[in-house]
């Protein structure tokens, strides 16, 4: 953690004055309106979607997917994970596992009605031909589901209990520490400020 957070502050240096401010989809729109060139999301996506905005379809046009970069030990991608929860006592079993099986089968066109956008959770599923063939131009979403299994798929928070986890992700804890750490609180008060947030996670 506290490599993470020093290598932070050493890269956001680079960031614009505002980005600790910005939104989900604040990065796409600094992509779509030619103030910026690289951000780790697939904006383009966002640039199809704006029909009527030129600088979006010209965004979209121009926009590229490249591997991403590793670290000191391996290249990481973060899972984001929605789930279908089958409770054990339920009465309803065979239905359920039914449309979980039927969820499964339907990925691909869930997929694609996503151009592309949405990565199923499956390590035997980043082959999808989509990927290869979405555009504009061709071939831009090749590297986006991580073809080669060169990344390590990470869970946030991971391996902390679900609940707990859950919560982290939700109040944007660790983005937080990075934020707080920049703005140049000691890195040690930093840490005694997210332990006390966890803390309270595991009252709640």
């Amino acid at each position: 953690m506290r490599e993470a957070l020093d290598y932070y502050a050493r890269l956001a240096r680079f960031f614009p004055p505002d980005a600790p401010a910005w939104d989900d989809a604040t990065n796409n729109k600094w992509l779509v309106a030619g103030k910026g060139a690289l951000i780790m999301k697939p904006a383009e996506r966002l640039g199809r979607r704006q029909a009527g905005c030129a600088p979006g379809r010209r965004a979209a046009v121009d926009a590229w997917h490249a591997v991403r970069p590793e670290g000191t030990l391996c290249a990481v991608r973060i899972l984001l994970l929605g789930h279908l929860e089958l409770r054990q006592r339920t009465s309803r079993r065979p239905r359920a596992c039914s449309c979980i099986s039927h969820s499964r089968r339907l990925s691909k066109k869930l997929v694609a009605g996503s151009q592309g956008f949405d990565l199923p959770p499956f390590a035997n599923m980043t082959t999808l031909k989509i990927w290869a063939e979405e555009g504009p131009p061709k071939g831009t979403l090749y590297h986006y589901p991580n073809p080669y299994n060169h990344q390590i798929l990470s869970i946030a928070a991971a391996p902390s209990p679900p609940k707990i986890a859950q919560q982290i992700y939700a109040q944007g804890l660790m983005t937080k520490m990075a934020v707080r750490h920049l703005q140049g609180e000691p890195m040690e008060k930093t840490l005694g400020w997210a332990e006390t947030q966890v803390e309270g996670f595991m009252r709640s």
